[in-house]
């Protein structure tokens, strides 16, 4: 009866009671059974939180009405400011006898008005950042998947580009490699040719050189026996008178 007593009063209330353990094992089965119940209060506690915890689309849904009533709430701020600036310009401008006491009340309005509208407009920024955070966060997610996965895109297309410019470089190089005996073996074939070809000018060249000499030497020659036998036509002529 003691122990049920204990329960009811120290551990279902407020934690001090009439009755109280003495002995060792009856402090630490105490002890034990209010850190279970503390345990067990956080565990409800937190369960009911999650609970009645909006999740993100009711937030949306709420923020969207929340907006659209401080909308309608601006719109009547705003024209109770242009309805007491009107009545206070026609009791002012267009009335032949002025009523102080009804410019007074209508100016009174009009800053109350003006108070409402500045209230409001300030309610509307504070939604609009705490709806501002929310779709930031959810857009930066989502954008941040777009990015990455253009980035994983982008990164196959070079690595295929960069595979295939290898495969280019490797093709190129065996390219060259073929070409390098074929080069060598026409600059050969070429070189042999033009050899040829220049010994058969010079060939030609002293053939013409001698052949140009001995028409040379045959022109310088027939002058030379012209003129050796010139003296025995003198004298087989018989001399005149």
């Amino acid at each position: 009866m003691e122990a049920l007593w204990m329960v009811s009063v120290t551990f279902l209330s407020i934690g001090y009671g009439d009755v109280v353990p003495h002995t060792y094992c009856g402090r630490s089965i105490c002890l034990l059974t209010g850190i279970m119940g503390a345990g067990c209060t956080v565990l409800v506690v937190a369960v009911v939180a999650r609970k009645l915890e909006l999740s993100r689309a009711e937030k949306h849904v709420h923020n969207f009405m929340m907006d659209s009533h401080i909308s309608k709430r601006i719109k009547i701020a705003a024209a109770n400011v242009l309805r007491e600036t009107w009545l206070i310009y026609k009791h002012t401008k267009l009335s032949r006898e002025r009523d102080e006491t009804r410019v007074r009340t209508h100016q009174r309005k009009l800053l109350l008005a003006i108070q409402q509208l500045r209230r409001v407009k300030m309610e509307q920024r504070i939604l609009a950042d705490q709806g501002s955070t929310l779709v930031d966060l959810h857009k930066m997610n989502s954008l941040m998947y777009d990015v990455l996965a253009e980035v994983q895109g982008c990164r196959g297309e070079l690595h295929a580009h960069i595979h295939g410019l290898e495969k280019r470089v490797q093709e190129l190089r065996e390219g060259f490699r073929i070409l390098m005996p074929l080069l060598s073996s026409t600059l050969s074939t070429q070189n042999c040719s033009i050899r040829h070809l220049l010994r058969e000018r010079e060939g030609q060249g002293e053939s013409w050189r001698q052949t140009f000499n001995a028409a040379r030497h045959a022109s310088t020659a027939e002058p030379t026996s012209a003129a050796s036998h010139s003296p025995s036509v003198r004298r087989a002529l018989p001399p005149v008178g």
